[in-house]
C-alpha cells in the first residue's frame, strides 16, 4: 500500500466518522430517527475510488469497522450494531454495482475522477441507484430494529429516504472535489467562475436572499408555513450558477433546515408527531436537493450542447468561407442548380466563362439563351438541359460558347453531377476552359502532319537518288563524274534540309520546355558575338559579307542566356538570308527602354534591307511552319515561332513591321530590363 493510498484511506475514514457523527446529531427526540445520514454519501464516494479492485475488501472492511464504532459509541446493542454496519456496506456495494453498469466512469476511476454529473440521464441513474441501494440496505439494517423494538414500518421509509438523499447530496460534490484535486485533466471540470455562473453581484445576491429566507422562515416568525421560499433559491442556484455553487447550495440548504429543525425552530418543529416530523423534513430536503441538482445538471448539459453547437457553427462557417474562397478563386466555373433550373450558387469564373445569368421572372434558367453548341456545331437541345438539371451525369462534354467577354468564343469542357443526399435534388455543373488545350491539340496534330511531310520530302530525295546510284553501280554502268557530283549534291542538300528541320524542332522544344532562370545579360556583348559569327560564316560560304551595325547603347536585359541567344541569332540570321540576289545585307541592331504591362522592358529591333514581308503576313509569320517566302529561300517555318515563344515566356512580345520608304523589315522583341533608364 503506497503513500497516496494510505492518505486516501485516512482521509475517507476521517470524513466518514465526521459525517456519521453529524448524522447522529440530527436525531429527532422521541423518534430515534436521524433526519439525514451524510455518511452514506461519503461511503459511496470512498469505495467509488477503488471500484472492483483488491483494495475494495480493505475499504469495505474499514467502513464496516467504523460503522460499528459509531453505533457502539451511542450504546446500541451488538445485534443492531452488526446489522446496521452490514446494511451500510450492502448499501454501498449495491450502489457501486448499479452505477458501474449504468455510468462506469463513476466507479473505480482511480486517478482520473469524472468532473461531476454531466447529463440528466446520468443524474437519473444516480437517483435510481441511490434509492435502490438505500432500499436494499433497509432490508438488512432497519429490519433488526423492527425485530427487537416496537418501531413501525416508517423506520424503513425514513432509512431509505435519508440514506438515498445522503448519497445524492454528497456523491456529485465528491466527484467535483476529487476531480479538482487529483485529475490529470482538471480543465474538463466546471469552475466556480466560468460559463456556468452568473455575475459576482448575482452570487452575493443569492447568498443574501438565501440567508434572508432562512432567517424569515426559521427565526423571524417560525410559525409561517413558507418553507417553499427556500426552494425558490434552489431554482435560482440551479439555473444560474455552476455545479459547484448549485451542489454546495443544496448541501448547505439541507444542513440549515436540519439544524434549525433539531434546534426546534421553524415551521417543521411545529409538527407534534416526531416520526411525521422526520419524514416531512426528509421529504423537503430530498425535494430541495433533487430540484437543485436537476436544474444544475440540465443547465450544464444545455450549455455543453450550446458550446458544441457554437463550435460546430464556427467550424461550418469557417469551412463555408474557405469553400467560398476556393470557389471564388477557381479558374473553373462552378454552378449549382436545382431540378427546375434555378441557379443556387455560382462563382465568378462561371460568369466569365459562360456569361451573365439568363433567367425568366421566376428565376428559372434560360439555358437556351447561352447558345451552347457541341464541338460539331449543333446546338444543345432543351432535352439535354433538362436531363442535366434532373441529375443525369455528364462527363467531359466539349461545348462551344460565345459571349461578350469572349467574342471569338471558348471551348468549355462541361461536367454535371447530382449532389448526393440533397433535398430538393441539386446538380453541380463545372465549366473548364479547354480552348488553349484544344487549340494546342489541333496545332499538335497539324504540327505532326507538317513535320512528317517536311521530313518525308528530303528523305524521298535521299532514297530515290541513292537507289539510282545503287542500281547504276550494280549494273556496271559507268556514270560521268559531273553526273555523280550532281546526284550526290542532291542527296547532301536533302540531308541538310532534314538536319536543319531536326535542329529547328529541337530548338522549338527547348524554347517551350527549358526552365527559365533569368539573369543579367550584357546584350551588346551577345549581339557582337553573334554578328562576328555571322560574318565568319559568310566568308566560309563565299556569300556577300553582311554589314551589321550595333547601337552602342544597347541596354542590359534579364533573360535566360541560351534562349535570348536563340532569339537574336534567329533574327540576325533571317536578316542575312532574306535579301535579294547580289544584295549585300545591311543590318542594324538597336534597343531602348519601353514601358511594359507590368514592368520596364527593353525593345530590341533588328532592321534589315531584305526583301521584306507582305503587310498582311506581319502577324502570321510567327505561326508555326508559316513561311512568307517559299521560293528560292530555304527554311522550316519554325524560326520566328521560336522567337515569339521565347519572348512570351519572358513576359515580352514579338512583332514585325515594314520599313517606310526604304524596304526591308524591322523585327522587334521585348525582354525585361535589367536597369532603370
Amino acid at each position: 500500500m503506497n503513500r497516496v493510498r494510505l492518505l486516501d484511506l485516512g482521509a475517507f475514514a476521517g470524513y466518514f466518522v465526521l459525517a456519521a457523527y453529524l448524522g447522529r446529531l440530527a436525531v429527532v427526540d422521541g423518534s430515534g430517527l436521524s433526519l439525514v445520514w451524510p455518511a452514506a454519501g461519503v461511503a459511496a464516494a470512498w469505495l467509488a475510488v477503488t471500484g472492483w479492485q483488491r483494495w475494495l475488501v480493505v475499504d469495505a472492511t474499514a467502513v464496516f469497522v467504523l460503522t460499528v464504532g459509531v453505533y457502539a459509541a451511542v450504546g446500541a446493542s451488538v445485534g443492531v450494531i452488526v446489522s446496521l454496519a452490514a446494511a451500510t456496506v450492502v448499501q454501498t456495494l449495491v450502489f457501486g454495482l448499479l452505477v458501474s453498469r449504468w455510468v462506469p466512469a463513476w466507479w473505480g476511476f482511480g486517478s482520473e475522477p469524472p468532473p461531476g454529473v454531466q447529463r440528466l440521464r446520468d443524474l437519473a441513474y444516480l437517483l435510481v441507484a441511490a434509492l435502490a441501494a438505500a432500499a436494499a440496505s433497509a432490508l438488512v439494517g432497519p429490519t433488526s430494529i423492527l425485530a427487537t423494538t416496537d418501531a413501525s414500518w416508517t423506520v424503513l421509509l425514513s432509512w431509505t429516504v435519508r440514506n438515498s438523499v445522503g448519497i445524492i447530496a454528497i456523491f456529485p460534490l465528491s466527484l467535483l472535489a476529487r476531480h479538482a484535486a487529483r485529475a490529470n485533466t482538471p480543465d474538463r471540470a466546471p469552475t466556480p467562475v466560468g460559463p456556468y455562473r452568473g455575475s459576482v453581484l448575482e452570487f452575493v445576491a443569492l447568498v443574501v436572499v438565501s440567508l434572508g429566507s432562512c432567517w424569515l422562515i426559521f427565526s423571524a416568525n417560525d410559525m409561517l408555513p413558507i418553507p417553499f421560499l427556500l426552494l425558490a433559491t434552489s431554482v435560482w442556484a440551479g439555473t444560474r450558477f455552476s455545479p459547484w455553487v448549485a451542489d454546495l447550495h443544496a448541501l448547505l440548504l439541507a444542513t440549515g433546515v436540519v439544524v434549525f429543525t433539531v434546534l426546534d425552530h421553524g415551521p417543521f418543529s411545529t409538527i407534534e408527531d416526531p416520526v411525521q416530523q422526520v419524514l416531512v423534513v426528509q421529504a423537503y430536503v430530498a425535494v430541495a436537493v433533487v430540484l437543485t441538482l436537476s436544474l444544475s445538471v440540465g443547465r450544464r448539459e444545455s450549455l455543453a450542447l450550446n458550446q458544441r453547437l457554437a463550435v460546430s457553427e464556427k467550424a461550418a462557417t469557417e469551412q463555408a468561407a474557405t469553400m467560398r474562397t476556393i470557389l471564388d478563386t477557381m479558374a473553373d466555373g462552378v454552378s449549382v442548380v436545382d431540378g427546375a433550373g434555378r441557379i443556387l450558387l455560382r462563382n465568378p469564373s462561371a460568369g466569365l466563362l459562360v456569361g451573365d445569368v439568363r433567367a425568366n421572372d421566376d428565376g428559372v434558367l434560360d439555358a437556351a439563351g447561352y447558345d451552347l453548341r457541341h464541338a460539331d456545331g449543333t446546338s444543345v437541345t432543351a432535352d439535354e438541359y433538362r436531363a442535366a438539371f434532373a441529375g443525369q451525369v455528364v462527363d467531359n462534354m466539349d461545348l462551344f460558347v460565345r459571349n461578350a467577354d469572349s467574342p471569338d468564343g471558348r471551348m468549355l469542357e462541361v461536367t454535371a453531377r447530382p449532389i448526393p443526399g440533397s433535398d430538393p435534388p441539386l446538380v453541380v455543373i463545372v465549366f473548364h476552359d479547354v480552348t488553349a488545350v484544344r487549340r494546342e491539340r489541333d496545332e499538335l496534330s497539324s504540327f505532326a502532319g507538317v513535320v512528317a511531310h517536311d521530313l518525308l520530302n528530303p528523305l524521298t530525295v535521299v532514297e530515290g537518288w541513292s537507289e539510282t546510284m545503287l542500281e547504276t553501280a550494280q549494273a556496271g554502268i559507268v556514270v560521268p563524274p559531273e553526273k555523280q557530283v550532281d546526284q550526290l549534291d542532291r542527296i547532301v542538300r536533302a540531308a541538310q534540309r532534314m538536319q536543319h528541320l531536326i535542329s529547328d524542332l529541337l530548338a522549338y522544344t527547348t524554347a517551350r520546355d527549358l526552365r527559365i532562370t533569368p539573369v543579367r545579360v550584357d546584350l551588346r556583348a551577345m549581339v557582337q558575338d553573334i554578328a562576328r559569327a555571322r560574318v565568319e560564316a559568310s566568308r566560309i560560304s563565299e556569300d556577300p559579307q553582311p554589314v551589321i551595325t550595333i547601337a552602342p547603347d544597347l541596354p542590359d536585359v534579364m533573360a535566360e542566356p541560351v534562349l535570348l541567344r536563340q532569339v537574336i541569332d534567329n533574327l540576325v540570321g533571317n536578316a542575312v538570308k532574306y535579301v535579294a540576289p547580289g544584295v549585300c545585307p545591311e543590318i542594324e541592331v538597336r534597343g531602348r527602354h519601353v514601358e511594359g504591362d507590368e514592368a520596364l522592358m527593353v525593345l530590341i529591333e533588328v532592321v534589315d534591307n531584305g526583301i521584306g514581308i507582305p503587310e498582311d503576313q506581319h502577324a502570321r509569320v510567327f505561326d508555326t511552319f508559316h513561311r512568307a517566302h517559299r521560293e528560292g529561300y530555304r527554311g522550316t517555318g519554325l524560326g520566328l515561332s521560336i522567337v515569339k515563344r521565347i519572348a512570351e515566356r519572358h513576359g515580352g512580345t514579338a512583332a514585325a513591321a515594314g520599313n517606310e520608304g526604304r524596304g526591308g523589315t524591322t523585327m522587334s522583341v521585348t525582354f525585361p530590363a535589367a536597369d532603370l533608364p
